[in-house]
């Protein structure tokens, strides 16, 4: 329910900043705040909701899931703290690459959205801030039966402190333009390259899909249906075809021909009767 609510926002936000400079490359952006202070706000609660910054909503949602994890299984939960901070540096670095940074290029000065593209924003916001209040322990169970919910300090403590981290480095890379991030990439060298290319997954996907399905199964199949499947049909076209051209001389509608066929045919087993 809250994640709705802030995953919305960052998308409208996305929408109402490609609207501003009709580009959806970061390189194409920088120091949007200034044309676009709606925009700037409302995608800012919502980049902290996702961080898990209290009191915004992705605060509430996620300290339930890091809670179940600390009681249930620590390496998850470490896991978790990983990912947690790694949401919070990414998802900060886009955004002072899109709204601090440099100023970029533009041809025309960008301009804030449209009012029915900038008041979806504001609600948005607006619920990103207040829904992660609701009691819904009160509200939503399996049973319908309330239960015990509130905030778990040991799980809560060390994943906003690893969010502010994350906020942090992010704040130091990007928030200005530098040669940081180039410094950085260049002392990971072999990791930085994998993970540039998403890890290869897009070429792994287009061989299993072009080389192994497509040319290994469906072009294979594809060959049978045309050729055997479509083959024997058209086959017993022809056949049907042949025959019926051989033999559609019968039906002359000539009744004397009738005539001398029903004869005929008498005669023959009259005969065949006699000598049996």
């Amino acid at each position: 329910f809250t994640h709705a609510f802030f995953k919305a926002l960052l998308f409208l936000g996305a929408g109402a900043v490609i609207h501003a400079v009709h580009s959806n490359e970061m390189k194409d952006m920088g120091g949007l705040r200034k044309y676009l202070p709606i925009t700037h706000i409302t995608f800012l609660i919502a980049c902290l909701s996702i961080a898990g910054i209290p009191p915004f909503s992705g605060f509430f949602s996620k300290d339930e899931i890091m809670a179940a994890a600390l009681e249930s299984n620590l390496p998850i939960f470490a896991c978790l703290l990983f990912v947690a901070g790694l949401t919070a540096f990414y998802m900060f670095r886009l955004y002072y690459r899109i709204f601090w940074n440099n100023s970029g290029n533009y041809a025309h000065a960008p301009h804030e959205a449209p009012k029915n593209m900038t008041i979806p924003l504001i609600f948005l916001a607006f619920l990103t801030v207040v829904t992660g209040f609701i009691p819904f322990s009160s509200f939503v169970s399996a049973d319908g039966l309330g239960f015990v919910s509130h905030i778990e300090l040991s799980a809560a403590i060390p994943s906003v402190l690893v969010g502010i981290a994350g906020i942090a480095i992010a704040t130091i890379m990007y928030r200005k333009e530098s040669i940081l991030p180039d410094r950085v990439a260049g002392s990971l060298k072999g990791l930085y390259q994998y993970a540039s290319h998403k890890f290869y997954f897009d070429e792994i996907w287009l061989f299993i899909t072009h080389r192994i399905i497509f040319g290994g199964i469906s072009r294979p199949v594809a060959w049978f249906d045309r050729h055997v499947v479509d083959g024997f049909m058209n086959l017993q076209a022809t056949i049907s075809y042949a025959v019926s051209n051989a033999i559609k001389g019968i039906q002359s509608g000539n009744i004397q021909f009738y005539s001398l066929i029903f004869i005929t045919g008498a005669l023959v087993i009259s005969v065949l009767m006699i000598l049996l």
